[in-house]
C-alpha cells in the first residue's frame, strides 16, 4: 500500500510535484570540460615558466650550487634585492675599477674577478676577528659574511635580506635605531662618503651551546656583539627629471662577539692578564702578571674599587662601559689608560663579563681580561695622589716656595712686580 498516495486521496490535498531540472546537452558539457583542462594546462605552463625563470635567477647569484638548489621562490627574491643594494652600494667605490675593466679583455676580467674571489673568501675572513655586516637605514641585513656561523650557529643564506630586529635583543632595538639613523645637524646629501665612527654593543640570537652543539631557533640564548664601523653612502643617481636623488645609506660593521672567559681556547700571552672583581668593581684578586706590566702587587689592588685607577679623562666612557656590562652582562671598554704604580699610565683594553651563580641564577662577580696595548708612557708625571706615595719627594720643586720665601737683594729682580717695594727699600 502506498500510504502517501492513501493520505493525498483520503485528505483532498494535492501533491505538489518538483519541475524537474533540464539537463544540459551531452555536448555542451563536453565542451565545458574541456575549457576547464584548457585552464588547468595553461596555468600549469605559467607554474613551470615560473619555476624555470626563479631557477635560473637563483642561478645568477653568487652562492653555490647545492645552496641556490634549496631555495624557494621567496628565498630567491630576497638574495636578488640583497645582490641588488649591494652591487649599487660597491658601485659608488669601484667606478674607476669598472672603467679599467671595460678596457680589458674578457680573459682578463675573468681572472681578476677570480683574485678578487679569492682575496675575500680565504684572507678577509681571516683577518676579521668576528664577521662582517651590512645594514640598511630600516634595519635589513643587506649583507652578511659567512663566518657568521662561527660565532652565532646561524647560516648566512638565512640572515640575508631579514630584518636585524628579528635577530636582536628587543632592549637593544631602540638604541640600534638611533645608530641607524639620521643625525640631527648631518645631511646624507653631503660632499663626504663617510659618517663619522660608530661603535655600539648589540645582543644577537645565537644557537651555539657553551660545547658547541647547534639548537634550533626557539631554543637560541643572546651573545653580546661588539659592532664597529661606519655609514656609507651610495652613488647617486639621476632622476628621469634630470634631478639626482639622495643616496641611499649603510652601515658597514664589523661585528665581534665577546668571548666568555670559560671559552677562551687560546692562552693569554705575556701582555694579557685577568682580574676578578665584586658587583661594586673592588678588586678580589689579580693576575701575578701585572706586577710587570704596570708595577702592582695582587696585594696592591684587592679590596680597592677599579675606578680609582682609570684615567680622569677617560670617566664618561668608563661609565657608558659601566652602564653596558650590567645591562647586557658583557661590554669592552676600547682604549682606555689605566694608571701605574709610580706614575703615568699605559694603555688598556678590557673585556668584562658578570658571571651567574650556576643554580641560582644570580650575579656573583666579574671577571675582567685586560689586554696591555702600550708600555709605560709619562712615568715620571703622578696623575693621581695615590702614586706619590713612596715616592722620593726631595728634588721636587714645589710652585709656591718661591713667592713665599723671604725676599733677598740677589733675587729681587726675579720678583713679580707686584711684590716689589717702593723704590729705597
Amino acid at each position: 500500500i502506498n500510504y502517501l498516495t492513501f493520505f493525498y486521496k483520503s485528505t483532498g490535498i494535492k501533491k505538489y510535484y518538483r519541475p524537474k531540472m533540464s539537463t544540459a546537452p551531452k555536448e555542451k558539457r563536453r565542451n565545458s570540460e574541456k575549457r576547464k583542462e584548457k585552464s588547468r594546462n595553461a596555468a600549469r605552463c605559467r607554474r613551470e615558466k615560473e619555476t624555470d625563470l626563479f631557477y635560473q635567477l637563483g642561478h645568477m647569484l653568487p652562492l653555490p650550487h647545492n645552496v641556490c638548489s634549496t631555495l624557494d621562490k621567496a628565498g630567491i627574491m630576497r638574495l636578488v634585492l640583497c645582490q641588488l643594494k649591494i652591487d649599487k652600494l660597491l658601485s659608488a667605490e669601484s667606478g674607476q675599477d669598472i672603467k679599467l675593466e671595460e678596457e680589458m679583455d674578457t680573459s682578463e676580467k675573468e681572472l681578476k674577478i677570480a683574485e678578487k674571489e679569492q682575496m675575500l673568501e680565504s684572507l678577509y675572513p681571516k683577518a676579521l676577528e668576528g664577521f662582517l655586516l651590512v645594514l640598511s637605514k630600516e634595519g635589513d641585513i643587506v649583507f652578511l659574511s659567512d663566518n657568521v656561523s662561527r660565532y652565532l650557529g646561524l647560516a648566512q643564506i638565512d640572515l640575508l635580506g631579514q630584518s636585524i630586529y628579528e635577530y636582536s635583543h628587543p632592549c637593544d632595538h631602540e638604541e640600534l635605531r638611533e645608530q641607524l639613523s639620521d643625525r640631527p645637524g648631518l645631511n646624507y646629501i653631503s660632499s663626504k662618503p663617510e659618517r663619522e665612527h660608530h661603535s655600539f654593543l648589540m645582543r644577537m640570537k645565537c644557537t651555539l651551546t657553551p660545547k658547541g652543539k647547534n639548537v634550533n631557533l626557539k631554543s637560541a640564548t643572546y651573545k653580546v656583539v661588539q659592532c664597529t664601523g661606519h655609514i656609507k653612502l651610495s652613488k647617486s643617481e639621476a632622476t628621469p627629471f634630470g634631478q639626482l636623488r639622495p643616496p641611499v645609506p649603510c652601515m658597514v660593521l664589523v661585528a665581534s662577539p665577546i668571548p666568555h672567559p670559560v671559552n677562551i681556547e687560546t692562552p693569554l700571552d705575556t701582555k694579557t692578564f685577568m682580574t676578578r672583581h665584586s658587583m661594586d668593581m673592588k678588586f678580589t684578586d689579580c693576575d701575578e702578571r701585572i706586577k710587570d706590566l704596570i708595577g702592582y702587587t695582587p696585594e696592591d689592588l684587592v679590596g680597592r674599587s677599579f675606578y680609582d685607577f682609570h684615567h680622569a679623562l677617560d670617566g664618561s666612557q668608563i661609565e657608558r662601559c659601566h652602564r653596558n656590562l650590567f645591562a647586557k652582562g658583557q661590554t669592552s671598554t676600547g682604549h682606555y689608560r689605566f694608571l701605574a704604580k709610580e706614575g703615568g699610565y699605559v694603555w688598556l683594553e678590557t673585556q668584562a663579563t658578570v658571571i651567574y651563580h650556576s643554580k641560582t641564577n644570580k650575579a656573583e662577580c666579574v671577571v675582567c681580561v685586560n689586554y696591555v696595548l702600550s708600555g709605560l708612557e709619562n712615568n715620571d708625571i703622578p696623575i693621581s695622589l695615590d702614586q706619590l706615595v713612596g715616592r722620593d719627594l726631595s728634588g721636587v720643586q714645589r710652585s709656591t716656595e718661591k713667592i713665599f720665601a723671604p725676599k733677598i737683594a740677589s733675587s729681587s729682580a726675579e720678583y713679580p712686580l707686584w711684590l716689589m717695594h717702593d723704590k729705597g727699600e
